[in-house]
């Protein structure tokens, strides 16, 4: 009697590996089906899902717009800006020092003003006096003469002025160049201080530009004060 094969074989071994394969690929196809009714690209197996790009970092600012930014700067600035404008004008209406005339104004009071303590220079007495005509600055202008009024009347006559502020208005008029009037040069001989008590400057001898001479003064040191005031006139009405 022959044996016949039986009717329900046992299913062959099958390779753990491929079995893991297997349910690997199958859960793969359900993934796709998944995605693609969520409208979505299916990713490859074992493939992390991408996270999006963390942002770029901000760009930083640059240093001067840090400064600028800074409350305390800011003030600073301003405040280098107001002494810088302070500065300008002064040097413009009142004139800078003159290292070769050695003019400061400091020492004794002529009337309401501190008159310089020299009579050379653009910052001494009769080059205050140049600044002063030039602004048309009338009151300290006349207060470079001395009290007793002589050197006032001489200089107001010689410009047909009734009194001293008048010859100074007129004298503005003719003022054609601030600048320059405000800052005559003097001679090699009216440099310094003098040693002696009294001096002259003549106009004729100095380099006037940008308006009228204004003549020869006679310049008196006070005591104990050191100032230089004007104490005698003279016109020139030709140099």
């Amino acid at each position: 009697m022959t044996d016949e094969p039986p009717r329900n074989p046992p299913p062959p071994d099958i390779d753990p590996e491929q079995l893991r394969q297997f349910q690997e690929f199958q859960r793969f196809q359900e993934f796709q089906r998944f995605q693609q009714a969520q409208g979505t690209q299916a990713l490859p197996p074992g493939t992390p899902p991408s996270q999006p790009l963390p942002p770029p970092p901000p760009a930083r600012k640059p240093l001067w717009k840090v400064l600028l930014g800074s409350k305390l700067v800011r003030r600073l600035i301003y405040l280098v800006l107001v002494l810088l404008l302070l500065s300008f004008a002064y040097d413009h209406y009142f004139g800078s020092d003159d290292p070769g005339d050695v003019a400061q104004s400091k020492g004794g009071k002529q009337g309401n003003q501190t008159a310089p303590s020299t009579p050379f220079g653009i910052n001494g007495t009769v080059g205050r006096l140049y600044s002063h005509v030039s602004q048309d600055i009338s009151d300290r202008g006349c207060l470079l003469f001395a009290d007793d009024g002589e050197a006032k009347k001489a200089f107001a006559q010689a410009f047909g002025a009734p009194d001293c502020e008048s010859a100074i208005h007129a004298l503005k008029k003719q003022v054609t160049n601030v600048d320059l009037y405000q800052r005559p040069k003097f001679p090699d001989s009216a440099t310094g201080t003098p040693s002696g008590n009294t001096a002259v400057v003549s106009s004729c001898e100095m380099e006037v530009t940008g308006g009228p001479r204004l003549g020869k003064f006679t310049l008196t040191k006070l005591e104990p004060s050191g100032s230089w005031v004007i104490t005698g006139y003279q016109a020139e009405p030709t140099c």
